[in-house]
């Protein structure tokens, strides 16, 4: 159940987001306190943008459009696990088909991932998120919907190209609290 939930987590993010791949850690990173640090005007822009390419995953995760979200992620996209475990593309886009086929239905207007934080070298960037998933499965044994909410940090690579930017890698870095039916629930 825990690798179902990671692995769960993980292909969400991918499809609620676009793609990402393996680069260098900034000196600077986006994931750690850094009230001191306005953002350039410039790393506002890219944080605008990325947000609004996140958006728009959202729906088309919403929507169950696997084609529309497959699109979105490179060749060399990876997830890294907090486990260790690295999965590929189509790994994800396996784990996101599994996702969406067995969602009931996922809850858009409480799921969401917002950017905490970024750090913009040249047309690269990283990007610290913070996600939350709703959505309703079916009970395993008798088929009863019930609503799961999980959430997680992430730490993002995203390249900017001639369609915009693209994450390429997402590394889970911290998993959050995961509720069954508004009940904490270890699914460990």
């Amino acid at each position: 159940m825990q690798r179902t939930m990671l692995s769960s987590m993980a292909t969400l993010f991918v499809g609620m987001t676009c793609a990402m791949a393996a680069g260098t850690t900034p000196t600077r990173s986006p994931c750690t306190a850094q009230e001191s640090q306005k953002p350039t005007a410039q790393e506002r822009i890219v944080q605008r943008d990325i947000q609004e390419a996140i958006d728009s995953g959202i729906e088309e995760w919403e929507a169950k459009d696997l084609e529309a979200l497959s699109r979105r992620m490179p060749p060399d996209f990876t997830v890294l696990l907090l486990d260790g475990t690295t999965l590929k593309r189509e790994q994800v886009l396996e784990g996101m088909q599994q996702d969406l086929a067995s969602s009931l239905r996922i809850d858009v207007d409480r799921t969401y991932t917002r950017i905490d934080g970024l750090v913009l070298m040249g047309n690269e960037t990283t990007v610290c998120t913070q996600q939350q998933y709703v959505r309703t499965l079916p009970d395993r044994k008798n088929g009863s919907p019930h609503e799961v909410i999980t959430s997680v940090r992430h730490q993002e690579k995203w390249v900017f190209t001639k369609d915009g930017w693209v994450a390429t890698r997402v590394e889970e870095i911290e998993q959050g609290p995961t509720y069954l039916d508004g009940e904490p629930y270890n699914p460990r």
